[in-house]
This record gives structure tokens, C-alpha cells and sequence, in this order.
């Protein structure tokens, strides 16, 4: 079972906690947990559901990399998320122009579309920051933490 937090940064923005047992189990909790930071979640139903995408040169890239491609799909998609489960987590072998190996991570986020007349947003959120950004072994399992620009 994932735990997640929300946090006050001394310097601003909301520090997000998520500590689980599997990286994977962080990544789904992460998501949700963006999600039920921005929107009230008891007006948000699963009626559509949308194959999201990202890459990193390791776990905290690419999950901060998937959080944000939340983020472009609930303001420039009109979307709400709702809940999300990884499918895939592999590895990309370097490639010309990429001289690093990446993490690819693909999953389902579910959700529907914006509705202004039932979806209340709680906080908005401008982007997921690079600074203080944590994906390490933890007494628990793992633990996740970056920052909301919120």
C-alpha cells in the first residue's frame, strides 16, 4: 500500500511525498496523488482512459517527466486524471544523439474530460521541479519526492 504526502516548502511550492513498496507502485501513487493535489476527486469518474508516456535517464527523471505530461494533457487537452497504472517500465539502449541509456515508462492514466460545470480544481499547478527531486531505496520499499510549482 503507497502513502503519499503533501509537504510545505520553506522556499515555496508543495513538496510531494510518496514512499510504496515497488518503484512501480511509487510511479502509480505519484500520479494519483498529482491528481487528487489538483482536483476533487469525488466529482472526477473513469469514463475515458488515455495511454500516457515518458522518458528519463533514470526513475526520478522519467516519473517527473510523466507528471508533467499529466500536466500538458489537463491544460492543453482539457483532461482530469484520475488514477494511473504503469504497463511498462523498460530500458532504451543509447542511440544516436542519446549517448546515455533511458527509462521508458508507459502506462494508463484514467480520467475524462474536463467538465467546468462538475470538476472543481483544488490547487493549480504549474510543473513538477527538477530541484530536490528523490527516487531512492527507502525502510518502506521506495520513496519519491519532487516539488510542485503550485
Amino acid at each position: 500500500m503507497a502513502r503519499y504526502a503533501f509537504i510545505d516548502e520553506p522556499r515555496g511550492g508543495v513538496g510531494l511525498e510518496v514512499i510504496a513498496a515497488t518503484p512501480e507502485a511509487v510511479i502509480d501513487a505519484a500520479v494519483t496523488a498529482l491528481s487528487l493535489f489538483m482536483w476533487d476527486q469525488q466529482r472526477v469518474n473513469e469514463t475515458d482512459s488515455r495511454e500516457i508516456s515518458s522518458y528519463g535517464f533514470e526513475r526520478g527523471t522519467a516519473l517527473l517527466a510523466l507528471l508533467s505530461e499529466v500536466l500538458y494533457r489537463t491544460e492543453n487537452d482539457d483532461w482530469v486524471c484520475k488514477r494511473f497504472t504503469l504497463e511498462r517500465m523498460e530500458e532504451i539502449p543509447p542511440q544516436e544523439g542519446i549517448h546515455r541509456k533511458q527509462l521508458r515508462l508507459v502506462g494508463r492514466a484514467y480520467g475524462e474530460p474536463f467538465d467546468a460545470t462538475r470538476h472543481q480544481r483544488r490547487f493549480p499547478v504549474q510543473a513538477v521541479l527538477l530541484p530536490k527531486l528523490k527516487f531512492k531505496p527507502h525502510e518502506e520499499g521506495w520513496r519519491f519526492y519532487a516539488v510542485l510549482d503550485a
